[in-house]
């Protein structure tokens, strides 16, 4: 769908739905509901919990084809080891800047010796499991298994902290961090505004398939009437919720 089409499309459900007092919206204000609604329903096909059907995007032969054009693969065997990492056994993988939501995840084994290129599970833990689990000898990483911490930044760079006391070759496989969607070149339109969505100002077509892109657009109005049409507190929080 071009973005002559979103546009389009979005007006002709904003007025269905909107009351005579609901203010018009310009490209960049439509832009912006329609980036929010992209990420939103990325995010809840990722987590059941998080959608009607209670499927996560693996278990839908759908869901799988609405993301295929996000979903990229990683590897790598380069690690950094820091000071002041919170476990003996951590290392530091530098992972893409585009990674939104790891969707699957591996480690193999490097040492030489007994274990070499034995594949691990990767779990993740919080910290708090972490300073529960340390000391508990049965549930340390091992051959089978190594715990990842969440991605976080180091020097500017997006990391994975992955504790294992072995080298490894880490396997990753995410859902990359999409496009905004912006229906017009934001630097003409607003030419003393220096407006942009996520660090670009000029057109960005959607880059799902057609099908997702209406259930963006049927989002992206759900939220513009929330802002611009009174209702009350309890439908704001339901709205909100479909995001977590």
């Amino acid at each position: 769908m071009t973005v002559t089409e979103l546009n389009n499309e979005f007006d002709i459900h904003y007025n269905a739905i909107a009351s005579q007092s609901a203010p018009g919206l310009d490209l960049y204000e439509k832009s912006v509901f329609l980036t929010k609604a992209q990420l939103e329903l990325i995010k809840n096909y990722y987590n059941p919990k998080g959608n009607k059907y209670q499927t996560g995007f693996e278990n839908s032969e759908k869901r799988r084809k609405d993301l295929e054009q996000l979903l990229k693969n990683f590897k790598s065997s380069s690690y950094f080891l820091n000071n002041n990492s919170i476990h003996e056994d951590s290392k530091f993988f530098i992972i893409p800047n585009d990674v939104f939501l790891i969707t699957n995840e591996s480690a193999i084994i490097k040492n030489e010796g007994c274990y070499l290129n034995d594949r691990l599970n990767i779990k993740p833990i919080t910290q708090d499991e972490l300073n529960i689990q340390r000391d508990n000898p049965f549930k340390k990483p091992n051959n089978k298994v190594a715990w990842r911490l969440d991605f976080s930044e180091i020097n500017n760079y997006k990391v994975v902290e992955i504790i294992s006391p072995y080298n490894l070759e880490y396997n990753m496989r995410y859902i990359k961090y999409p496009k905004p969607i912006i229906l017009g070149d934001l630097t003409t339109l607003f030419p003393s505004d220096n407006l942009s969505i996520d660090g670009y100002n000029t057109i960005q077509e959607c880059e799902l398939n057609e099908e997702i892109q209406r259930e963006i657009i049927d989002r992206a109005v759900e939220l513009a009437l929330r802002d611009y049409k009174p209702q009350n507190l309890q439908n704001v929080v339901q709205l909100d919720q479909r995001n977590e």
